[in-house]
Protein backbone atom coordinates (compact mmCIF):
# COMPACT_ATOMS: atom_id res chain seq x y z
CA UNK A 1 0.00 0.00 0.00
CA UNK A 2 1.46 3.47 -0.91
CA UNK A 3 1.63 6.17 1.09
CA UNK A 4 -1.37 8.34 -0.19
CA UNK A 5 -3.72 5.41 0.14
CA UNK A 6 -2.01 4.56 3.93
CA UNK A 7 -2.74 8.47 4.78
CA UNK A 8 -6.59 8.24 3.11
CA UNK A 9 -7.12 4.94 5.33
CA UNK A 10 -5.87 6.36 8.50
CA UNK A 11 -7.94 9.85 7.62
CA UNK A 12 -11.21 7.49 7.10
CA UNK A 13 -10.59 5.34 10.33
CA UNK A 14 -9.86 8.73 12.33
CA UNK A 15 -13.10 10.11 11.33
CA UNK A 16 -15.52 6.79 11.70
CA UNK A 17 -13.88 6.66 15.28
CA UNK A 18 -14.79 10.12 16.23
CA UNK A 19 -18.08 9.85 14.75
CA UNK A 20 -18.62 6.84 17.14
CA UNK A 21 -17.35 8.47 19.74
CA UNK A 22 -19.86 11.42 19.60
CA UNK A 23 -22.92 9.07 19.24
CA UNK A 24 -21.59 7.19 22.49
CA UNK A 25 -21.06 10.52 23.98
CA UNK A 26 -24.80 12.04 23.26
CA UNK A 27 -25.80 8.15 24.49
CA UNK A 28 -24.58 8.70 27.81
CA UNK A 29 -25.89 12.37 28.60
CA UNK A 30 -28.61 12.67 31.01
CA UNK A 31 -32.41 13.06 29.97
CA UNK A 32 -33.25 16.17 30.58
CA UNK A 33 -34.85 17.40 32.96
CA UNK A 34 -33.25 15.68 36.14
CA UNK A 35 -34.14 18.29 38.52
CA UNK A 36 -36.77 20.87 39.02
CA UNK A 37 -37.02 23.92 36.81
CA UNK A 38 -37.43 27.46 37.74
CA UNK A 39 -39.78 29.86 36.10
CA UNK A 40 -39.25 33.38 36.41
CA UNK A 41 -42.87 35.63 36.28
CA UNK A 42 -41.62 38.87 35.80
CA UNK A 43 -44.84 40.25 37.74
CA UNK A 44 -46.07 40.39 40.57
CA UNK A 45 -48.58 37.09 42.10
CA UNK A 46 -52.25 37.17 41.00
CA UNK A 47 -51.49 39.33 37.62
CA UNK A 48 -52.44 37.63 34.64
CA UNK A 49 -49.43 36.20 33.15
CA UNK A 50 -48.60 34.88 36.76
CA UNK A 51 -51.96 33.37 36.72
CA UNK A 52 -51.89 31.59 33.09
CA UNK A 53 -48.13 30.17 34.27
CA UNK A 54 -48.67 28.93 37.02
CA UNK A 55 -51.61 26.81 34.83
CA UNK A 56 -49.16 25.83 32.68
CA UNK A 57 -46.51 24.96 34.92
CA UNK A 58 -48.59 22.82 36.74
CA UNK A 59 -49.43 20.72 33.82
CA UNK A 60 -45.68 20.78 32.66
CA UNK A 61 -45.18 19.43 35.93
CA UNK A 62 -46.81 16.25 35.45
CA UNK A 63 -45.82 15.93 32.08
CA UNK A 64 -42.01 15.89 32.83
CA UNK A 65 -41.80 14.36 35.99
CA UNK A 66 -40.29 17.14 37.63
CA UNK A 67 -41.22 20.32 39.33
CA UNK A 68 -41.67 23.39 37.37
CA UNK A 69 -42.14 25.51 39.78
CA UNK A 70 -42.91 29.65 39.46
CA UNK A 71 -40.73 32.70 41.26
CA UNK A 72 -42.00 36.11 41.53
CA UNK A 73 -39.73 39.00 40.23
CA UNK A 74 -41.40 41.93 39.75
CA UNK A 75 -40.37 45.23 38.78
CA UNK A 76 -39.05 48.22 36.14
CA UNK A 77 -41.25 46.47 33.44
CA UNK A 78 -40.17 43.19 33.32
CA UNK A 79 -36.29 43.67 33.31
CA UNK A 80 -35.60 42.65 37.10
CA UNK A 81 -36.87 39.47 36.03
CA UNK A 82 -35.11 39.30 32.70
CA UNK A 83 -31.98 40.39 34.34
CA UNK A 84 -32.10 37.44 36.73
CA UNK A 85 -32.87 35.10 34.04
CA UNK A 86 -29.72 36.08 32.45
CA UNK A 87 -27.24 35.49 35.27
CA UNK A 88 -28.41 31.82 35.23
CA UNK A 89 -26.38 29.21 33.13
CA UNK A 90 -28.19 28.38 29.61
CA UNK A 91 -28.76 24.76 31.09
CA UNK A 92 -32.35 24.91 30.04
CA UNK A 93 -33.43 24.92 34.10
CA UNK A 94 -34.43 28.84 34.15
CA UNK A 95 -36.92 29.93 32.09
CA UNK A 96 -38.98 33.06 31.82
CA UNK A 97 -42.51 34.23 30.85
CA UNK A 98 -41.93 36.39 28.35
CA UNK A 99 -44.69 38.99 27.54
CA UNK A 100 -45.12 42.41 25.54
CA UNK A 101 -43.84 45.16 27.67
CA UNK A 102 -40.26 43.43 27.95
CA UNK A 103 -40.39 43.62 23.84
CA UNK A 104 -40.40 47.46 24.66
CA UNK A 105 -37.87 47.78 27.26
CA UNK A 106 -34.87 48.23 24.90
CA UNK A 107 -36.62 51.56 23.37
CA UNK A 108 -38.04 52.52 27.69
CA UNK A 109 -34.84 51.76 29.32
CA UNK A 110 -32.00 53.90 26.88
CA UNK A 111 -28.98 52.50 28.80
CA UNK A 112 -30.37 48.57 28.99
CA UNK A 113 -27.46 46.26 27.81
CA UNK A 114 -29.82 43.43 26.82
CA UNK A 115 -30.08 42.55 23.30
CA UNK A 116 -33.37 40.83 23.10
CA UNK A 117 -32.16 38.76 19.98
CA UNK A 118 -28.41 38.41 21.28
CA UNK A 119 -29.27 37.15 24.83
CA UNK A 120 -32.51 35.45 24.50
CA UNK A 121 -33.39 31.79 22.73
CA UNK A 122 -37.44 31.51 22.40
CA UNK A 123 -39.34 28.58 23.79
CA UNK A 124 -43.06 29.09 22.05
CA UNK A 125 -45.84 30.84 22.31
CA UNK A 126 -48.28 30.06 24.86
CA UNK A 127 -51.13 32.42 24.81
CA UNK A 128 -53.08 35.51 23.21
CA UNK A 129 -55.28 38.12 24.48
CA UNK A 130 -56.70 41.33 23.91
CA UNK A 131 -57.26 44.15 26.19
CA UNK A 132 -61.13 45.88 26.87
CA UNK A 133 -61.21 49.38 26.81
CA UNK A 134 -63.31 50.16 29.77
CA UNK A 135 -65.12 53.27 31.93
CA UNK A 136 -66.76 53.24 35.11
CA UNK A 137 -70.36 53.45 35.21
CA UNK A 138 -70.50 57.54 35.71
CA UNK A 139 -68.88 57.88 32.54
CA UNK A 140 -71.97 58.59 30.26
CA UNK A 141 -70.11 57.30 27.35
CA UNK A 142 -71.69 54.13 25.77
CA UNK A 143 -69.29 53.59 22.99
CA UNK A 144 -65.52 54.22 21.94
CA UNK A 145 -66.95 57.25 19.61
CA UNK A 146 -69.13 59.07 22.50
CA UNK A 147 -65.90 58.50 24.62
CA UNK A 148 -63.81 60.02 22.23
CA UNK A 149 -66.43 62.99 22.13
CA UNK A 150 -65.84 63.74 25.73
CA UNK A 151 -62.13 63.69 25.48
CA UNK A 152 -62.42 66.15 22.99
CA UNK A 153 -64.51 68.28 24.84
CA UNK A 154 -62.49 68.57 27.80
CA UNK A 155 -59.12 67.84 27.33
CA UNK A 156 -56.65 65.80 30.11
CA UNK A 157 -59.82 65.85 32.21
CA UNK A 158 -60.31 62.41 31.87
CA UNK A 159 -57.45 60.08 33.51
CA UNK A 160 -56.45 56.68 32.41
CA UNK A 161 -54.15 54.31 34.31
CA UNK A 162 -51.63 51.40 33.97
CA UNK A 163 -49.78 49.31 36.06
CA UNK A 164 -46.40 51.58 34.54
CA UNK A 165 -44.70 53.37 31.71
CA UNK A 166 -44.42 50.88 29.03
CA UNK A 167 -47.40 48.41 30.11
CA UNK A 168 -49.35 47.47 27.80
CA UNK A 169 -52.72 49.35 29.34
CA UNK A 170 -50.49 52.01 28.99
CA UNK A 171 -49.44 51.65 25.48
CA UNK A 172 -52.94 51.11 24.24
CA UNK A 173 -54.01 54.32 26.15
CA UNK A 174 -51.04 56.36 24.19
CA UNK A 175 -52.51 54.72 20.60
CA UNK A 176 -56.14 55.49 21.30
CA UNK A 177 -54.95 59.13 22.04
CA UNK A 178 -52.89 58.98 18.82
CA UNK A 179 -55.43 57.52 16.76
CA UNK A 180 -58.60 59.21 18.30
CA UNK A 181 -56.34 62.67 18.10
CA UNK A 182 -57.49 63.25 22.03
CA UNK A 183 -55.83 64.59 25.33
CA UNK A 184 -55.97 62.29 28.56
CA UNK A 185 -53.92 61.91 31.42
CA UNK A 186 -51.88 59.17 32.08
CA UNK A 187 -51.51 57.60 35.89
CA UNK A 188 -48.79 55.19 36.14
CA UNK A 189 -49.16 52.99 39.23
CA UNK A 190 -46.78 50.69 40.55
CA UNK A 191 -49.03 47.53 40.41
CA UNK A 192 -51.61 46.74 37.81
CA UNK A 193 -54.05 45.55 40.51
CA UNK A 194 -54.03 49.16 42.18
CA UNK A 195 -54.57 50.87 38.87
CA UNK A 196 -57.66 48.33 38.35
CA UNK A 197 -59.00 49.35 41.62
CA UNK A 198 -59.15 52.92 40.96
CA UNK A 199 -60.98 52.42 37.72
CA UNK A 200 -63.87 50.55 39.73
CA UNK A 201 -63.85 53.06 42.57
CA UNK A 202 -64.03 56.11 39.58
CA UNK A 203 -60.79 57.53 40.25
CA UNK A 204 -59.97 56.39 36.84
CA UNK A 205 -62.32 57.51 33.83
CA UNK A 206 -61.50 54.96 31.91
CA UNK A 207 -58.67 52.34 30.95
CA UNK A 208 -57.45 49.48 28.56
CA UNK A 209 -57.75 46.38 30.74
CA UNK A 210 -56.26 42.81 30.39
CA UNK A 211 -59.53 40.66 29.61
CA UNK A 212 -59.29 38.04 32.22
CA UNK A 213 -59.19 40.93 34.62
CA UNK A 214 -62.09 42.68 33.95
CA UNK A 215 -64.73 40.71 32.65
CA UNK A 216 -65.87 39.50 35.59
CA UNK A 217 -66.33 43.45 36.89
CA UNK A 218 -68.09 43.81 33.57
CA UNK A 219 -70.73 41.20 34.04
CA UNK A 220 -71.69 42.24 37.54
CA UNK A 221 -71.76 45.76 35.99
CA UNK A 222 -68.68 47.26 38.08
CA UNK A 223 -67.69 48.71 35.05
CA UNK A 224 -68.71 49.47 31.00
CA UNK A 225 -67.01 47.60 28.44
CA UNK A 226 -67.06 50.22 25.17
CA UNK A 227 -64.88 47.65 22.67
CA UNK A 228 -61.90 45.35 23.13
CA UNK A 229 -58.59 45.53 21.17
CA UNK A 230 -58.06 42.59 19.51
CA UNK A 231 -59.10 41.32 15.56
CA UNK A 232 -62.47 39.43 16.54
CA UNK A 233 -64.80 39.79 19.63
CA UNK A 234 -64.13 37.41 22.45
CA UNK A 235 -66.28 35.08 23.52
CA UNK A 236 -66.79 36.24 26.97
CA UNK A 237 -68.03 39.94 25.64
CA UNK A 238 -69.69 38.63 22.53
CA UNK A 239 -72.07 42.05 22.19
CA UNK A 240 -68.89 44.08 22.54
CA UNK A 241 -67.36 45.37 19.11
CA UNK A 242 -63.25 45.44 18.56
CA UNK A 243 -61.76 48.38 18.12
CA UNK A 244 -61.57 48.12 14.60
CA UNK A 245 -65.40 47.52 14.10
CA UNK A 246 -66.02 51.08 16.41
CA UNK A 247 -63.62 52.71 13.88
CA UNK A 248 -60.47 52.35 14.20
CA UNK A 249 -59.35 50.45 11.54
CA UNK A 250 -55.47 50.29 12.74
CA UNK A 251 -56.12 49.35 16.16
CA UNK A 252 -55.13 45.51 16.90
CA UNK A 253 -53.58 45.38 20.41
CA UNK A 254 -52.96 41.91 21.39
CA UNK A 255 -51.18 40.63 24.05
CA UNK A 256 -49.21 37.38 24.23
CA UNK A 257 -47.01 35.41 27.26
CA UNK A 258 -44.41 32.18 25.88
CA UNK A 259 -41.81 31.18 27.59
CA UNK A 260 -37.61 32.16 26.74
CA UNK A 261 -34.25 31.01 27.99
CA UNK A 262 -30.96 32.69 27.90
CA UNK A 263 -29.03 32.08 24.55
CA UNK A 264 -27.06 29.09 24.28
CA UNK A 265 -29.34 26.56 25.90
CA UNK A 266 -29.13 23.58 23.74
CA UNK A 267 -31.38 23.01 21.37
CA UNK A 268 -32.30 20.05 22.01
CA UNK A 269 -33.16 20.99 25.62
CA UNK A 270 -35.51 23.72 23.55
CA UNK A 271 -36.96 21.19 21.58
CA UNK A 272 -38.02 19.20 24.78
CA UNK A 273 -39.35 22.11 26.63
CA UNK A 274 -41.44 23.18 23.20
CA UNK A 275 -42.73 20.47 23.11
CA UNK A 276 -43.83 19.80 26.59
CA UNK A 277 -45.03 23.57 26.59
CA UNK A 278 -47.17 22.42 23.18
CA UNK A 279 -48.61 19.36 24.97
CA UNK A 280 -49.55 21.48 28.19
CA UNK A 281 -51.46 24.30 26.13
CA UNK A 282 -53.64 21.66 24.35
CA UNK A 283 -54.82 19.67 27.25
CA UNK A 284 -58.02 20.11 27.55
CA UNK A 285 -58.60 21.29 30.87
CA UNK A 286 -56.05 23.80 30.52
CA UNK A 287 -57.62 25.38 27.56
CA UNK A 288 -60.97 25.39 29.86
CA UNK A 289 -59.04 27.61 32.06
CA UNK A 290 -57.87 29.77 29.34
CA UNK A 291 -60.87 30.35 27.49
CA UNK A 292 -62.73 30.97 30.58
CA UNK A 293 -60.28 33.76 31.70
CA UNK A 294 -60.89 35.19 27.99
CA UNK A 295 -57.21 33.69 27.11
CA UNK A 296 -56.73 32.14 23.88
CA UNK A 297 -54.40 28.86 24.17
CA UNK A 298 -51.60 29.42 21.25
CA UNK A 299 -49.12 26.93 20.00
CA UNK A 300 -46.27 27.54 17.97
CA UNK A 301 -42.03 26.79 17.53
CA UNK A 302 -39.35 28.79 18.53
CA UNK A 303 -38.87 30.83 15.50
CA UNK A 304 -42.40 32.17 15.32
CA UNK A 305 -42.37 33.56 18.82
CA UNK A 306 -38.86 34.94 17.83
CA UNK A 307 -40.00 36.76 15.32
CA UNK A 308 -43.18 37.92 17.12
CA UNK A 309 -41.07 39.35 19.79
CA UNK A 310 -38.93 40.91 17.56
CA UNK A 311 -41.90 42.49 15.47
CA UNK A 312 -43.61 43.97 19.02
CA UNK A 313 -40.27 45.06 19.98
CA UNK A 314 -40.22 47.11 16.36
CA UNK A 315 -43.77 48.09 16.72
CA UNK A 316 -44.36 49.34 20.07
CA UNK A 317 -40.41 50.63 20.17
CA UNK A 318 -41.69 53.16 17.62
CA UNK A 319 -44.90 54.19 19.84
CA UNK A 320 -42.82 54.73 23.13
CA UNK A 321 -40.21 57.08 20.98
CA UNK A 322 -43.33 59.07 19.21
CA UNK A 323 -45.28 60.08 22.03
CA UNK A 324 -42.00 60.80 24.09
CA UNK A 325 -42.72 57.71 27.18
CA UNK A 326 -40.08 57.54 29.55
CA UNK A 327 -39.79 55.24 32.11
CA UNK A 328 -41.06 56.44 35.65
Amino acid sequence: MNMSRRAALRSTLALVSSTLLAKGARAQDPPFPTKPIRTIVPYSVGTPPDVVTRIIAAKMTTSLGQSVYVENRPGATGTVGLAELLRQPPDGYTIMTMLQPISVAPALYPGLTVDLARDLGAVGQFTSYCNVLAVHPSIPAKTAAELVALLKARPNDYNFGSGGSGTPAHLAGELFKQQAGVSATHVPYNQFPQAVGDLLQGRLQFMFVTSSVIVPHIQTGRVRALAVTGTKRISALPDVPTMIEAGFPDFDVSGWDGFVVRSGTPEPIITRLNRELAKAVKSPDVTDRFQALGVDPVTGGPTQFSELIAAESKRWGSLVRSAGIKAE
